[in-house]
């Protein structure tokens, strides 16, 4: 499961290395692991508590299935397969696909950017939430490359996952609340509002 071109493309990265870039890389890799995971959680404790039950669960699921196919898939870090490629920063010993900072990055920034769509009704506002959620896990991608602890398909593989994870728990989210709702009698089988 390895792939030349994606040798090359950590390589391209750390041909750039700086001190810098070595500490920014670090703390955006961090905000795609435990520090993002206690922000949203905040965020979330102070703001929408129902909704923190759901992501704590949804990415309770996502962590399982990537620490399954970690040990499933069995992939060596890129850094254990050429010396060109340096570990940086923190150090890892469990398997490379996929990603778990990419899951996790995906899945705070969907459900973070889900409880923004509840404050912000605007197309504009809800496209440049979109954009910016989409350039975190994507930074937080490119970090996990530049720092040698991925290839690639690490990373789509983890946001995939995560992804699709996210997207079903939403949706049961969703229904158990129009259920919930309905066997109040808060809304009609047809999904209204009932008047009264």
């Amino acid at each position: 499961m390895r792939m030349g071109f994606e040798i090359k493309i950590i390589e391209f990265l750390q041909s750039g290395r700086t001190p810098f870039f070595d500490t920014s890389f670090q703390l955006i890799s961090q905000m795609g692991s435990w520090l993002g995971v206690v922000f949203l959680c905040v965020v979330l404790l102070i703001f929408n508590r129902h909704l923190i039950i759901w992501y704590l669960g949804t990415y309770g699921v996502v962590l399982g299935v990537v620490n399954l196919l970690k040990n499933v898939v069995a992939r060596v870090r890129p850094f254990n397969v050429t010396d060109q490629i340096v570990s940086i920063g923190d150090v890892v010993q469990d398997y490379s696909f996929p990603s778990g900072h990419v899951a996790c990055a995906t899945a705070i920034a969907i459900f973070f950017g889900l409880f923004l769509f509840t404050y912000f009704k605007g197309k504009g506002a809800r496209t440049l939430i979109v954009i910016c959620c989409a350039v975190y896990v994507g930074l937080v991608a490119l970090s996990r490359m530049y720092l040698g602890k991925h290839y690639l398909t690490d990373l789509i593989g983890g946001f995939v996952i995560s992804g699709v994870i996210c997207v079903v728990g939403i949706l049961f989210m969703f229904w158990y609340m129009v259920k919930k709702l309905k066997a109040l009698g808060i809304l009609n089988s047809h999904g209204g509002k009932n008047e009264g």
